[in-house]
């Protein structure tokens, strides 16, 4: 049987690998997108939109941006981890991209900023979801792409002529074939989901990361490039997002903004470690999530702890930190039903109890009575002398029963490090020579563009990323043919 020859094999389907797909098609490239899932898009589906300086909607509103700036931004951000001449070519292509992104069927609804942050964010309209599956997907399947789902690449061998045998494993028969490929494009979307690969991690908490993604990131391209010669290249970069509920027995994103989620990881309440204590000015932590998240991953455990009168308050009068236009009201009218129905569901993040000592005993935080009653003390002087949060935000844990503890672990959406690769997106060896044919993409050549935290003031980077080096590490190949 003659063997399957391919120019460019891409591994992973989500928002860079189709970007990488659709730039192969247009340049008449032979190619095969591999799936090990039974759908496509990844965590490329829930991605909200992609960065952008000079877009043409930023120059309709007279919204561009300063490059300069934004490039000694994300280099300061990193601490100069970040590759300075990645970061100007990728900046210099982003409006480029979003202009190709929508010639490919992704809509962009809108440019928005996070937080106080530069006005970057170029707004998917329906969402990843809608970008890959109403646009790019389609686009690269009329063109003729082949798309293989349910199928891992279990092994990677370089020959002497430089091409790659590419063995497929079907996930459910289990069946095999070896497949002929000129180049190969990782794209796997990181590790996010390999606990042992986190644990090895510089700066990382595993027990308290949650990922809140497709859950298949589990550091297949990783393995693939490393067992060619490929460096290891961590730089402890997990796109932490702030606090979330912890809860094994639910995935993540279905509490990802509730009313319970927002009020404990939103409002600037009184956050708790393991012994009880406060460690972090919450109100200066939830204006950034990466520095929430932060703050949180180097505690062993976190609780947000308040009383009934907050949770009726919050319910029925309003809470100190607006959140319009991503809650329309300053209250959460759900609320105290919504802590109702987690109590009798029995989820294991709520922890409830009729007095503070019996909650400290619950949930085994030695110093929690001792240290509400310093910080109902600090309120009542309208000043916090351990880390200086404003009186507004200072609400006392006090009053009558019962008392509530939510315990939260730090949201992650992808790591940010694994592989390291040129400014043309090659892989490079342990001695930084590119590994010939092999290119890594999205979270599995990202490493580039961090140090240890993930910048939110600049936002849709990670994202516009995906697109930015899928499309190209194709320009490359193509440049080399």
């Amino acid at each position: 049987m003659t063997q399957e020859k391919y120019d460019v094999i891409i591994v992973g389907a989500g928002l860079a690998g189709f970007a990488a797909a659709d730039e192969a098609v247009d340049n008449n490239l032979k190619t095969l997108l591999v799936e090990k899932g039974k759908t496509t898009g990844g965590t490329g589906n829930y991605v909200e939109g992609v960065f952008a300086a000079d877009s043409e909607m930023q120059k309709k509103d007279n919204a561009t941006l300063d490059k300069d700036d934004l490039l000694k931004e994300e280099l300061t951000y990193s601490h100069y981890k970040a590759d300075g001449k990645m970061w100007q070519k990728y900046i210099a292509n982003a409006g480029k991209n979003v202009s190709w992104l929508e010639d490919h069927g992704a809509e962009i609804e809108m440019v928005a900023n996070l937080g106080s942050g530069a006005r970057t964010w170029h707004l998917f309209k329906g969402k990843g979801h809608d970008a890959i599956h109403n646009g790019l997907e389609p686009y690269a399947k009329k063109k003729g792409i082949t798309i293989v789902t349910l199928t891992s690449v279990t092994d990677l061998k370089q020959n002497s002529d430089h091409t790659f045998d590419v063995t497929l494993t079907n996930v459910v028969a289990k069946t095999t074939k070896v497949v002929n490929a000129k180049n190969v494009v990782l794209a796997t979307g990181g590790y996010l989901n390999d606990q042992k690969l986190l644990e090895i991690t510089p700066h990382q908490n595993p027990d308290n990361i949650i990922p809140v993604n497709s859950g298949k990131n589990t550091g297949d391209g990783l393995r693939l490039a490393w067992k060619l010669g490929a460096k290891k290249y961590f730089t402890g970069m997990a796109m932490m997002f702030g606090g979330q509920l912890k809860d094994k027995t639910v995935p993540s994103f279905k509490l990802w903004g509730t009313a319970i989620w927002s009020s404990v990881c939103d409002q600037p309440q009184m956050w708790v470690n393991e012994l009880g204590e406060r460690f972090v000015d919450e109100s200066a932590a939830v204006v950034n999530w990466a520095n929430e998240g932060n703050s949180m991953n180097r505690q062993d455990r976190v609780f947000c702890i308040f009383s009934q009168k907050i949770l009726d308050d919050f319910t029925d009068k309003s809470y100190p930190r607006s959140m319009k236009p991503f809650v329309p009201e300053d209250r959460y009218p759900t609320l105290r039903d919504d802590i109702a129905k987690a109590e009798k569901e029995g989820r294991q993040y709520l922890h409830k109890a009729a007095t503070l000592e019996e909650l400290a005993q619950e949930i085994d935080t030695p110093n929690l009575v001792a240290y509400v009653k310093h910080y109902n003390e600090m309120a009542a002087n309208g000043e916090d002398t351990d880390f200086h949060k404003p009186a507004k935000y200072m609400l006392p844990v006090d009053g009558a029963g019962p008392f509530y503890a939510i315990e939260l672990g730090v949201g992650a959406y992808t790591t940010g490090d694994g592989l390291r690769v040129n400014t043309n997106n090659e892989v490079l060896n342990t001695k930084g020579r590119p590994i010939a044919g092999l290119y890594a993409i999205g979270g599995d050549g990202s490493a580039v563009l961090y140090g240890d935290t993930y910048g939110v003031n600049i936002p849709g980077t990670h994202a516009g990323y995906c697109i930015f080096s899928g499309r190209n590490a194709i320009k490359e190949i193509v440049a080399q043919k």
